[in-house]
């Protein structure tokens, strides 16, 4: 009974393991393209590697570029006014198995249709180099954040979360507040989570 009252609250969440995770996973995403791409060049698929290998180093360094220079601004604006939270609940473990698992199975399905659909239409394989390129670019630089959040709370020694809308499956790459709890206040938060 307890949990279905909380259902609408929105969700906070570990800033460091959040955002480490959504690099993750979007550094498989850009591997598995690349892996994708690859068989399909050795088995002598609809690619051009000249072509596709340059749209996959300007997505690259587009993503890198594009995603350091936002993520020092979501970084710099969720530290400028940390507060403490209200009103939100700590997401379970649990809830947190559940999803992570429905994000990665979207970000699956999108990606194989995208694949699927571009080795079907076009002969270059741009699709599969576009993807590989940004989920690389983008996940390299959420797990760099990842560490600057880590180092943060180590300076900090608090614990900092972000907050998750009620549906949403990944953090917000725009600009968010961030919250912050003592040390000690994060280990008396039941498993089964609670309103902050």
């Amino acid at each position: 009974m307890a949990n279905t009252a909380l259902v609408g609250l929105p969700h906070i969440v570990r800033a460091g393991d959040e955002v480490r995770w959504r690099g993750q996973l979007l550094t498989s995403m850009g591997v598995a393209s690349l892996c994708f791409w690859t068989v399909l060049w050795l088995v002598n698929g609809p690619v051009e590697p000249v072509f596709a290998g340059a749209m996959f180093l300007v997505a690259l360094s587009m993503a890198l570029t594009l995603g350091g220079i936002t993520s020092r601004t979501r970084f710099a604006h969720a530290t400028a006014a940390i507060r403490r939270p209200q009103g939100v609940v700590h997401e379970t473990t649990a809830d947190t198995r559940e999803r992570r698992t429905k994000a990665s199975v979207v970000v699956l399905l999108g990606v194989v249709t995208l694949l699927v659909l571009d080795s079907v239409v076009s002969e270059v394989g741009a699709t599969a180099a576009l993807l590989a390129g940004v989920g690389t670019g983008v996940g390299i630089v959420d797990r760099l954040e990842a560490r600057r959040w880590m180092r943060l709370e180590d300076q900090r020694g608090t614990r900092v979360f972000l907050m998750l809308r009620p549906r949403a499956l990944l953090a917000r790459f725009g600009s968010q507040e961030a919250y912050e709890l003592p040390h000690h206040r994060v280990a008396d938060i039941p498993e089964e989570g609670g309103v902050l």
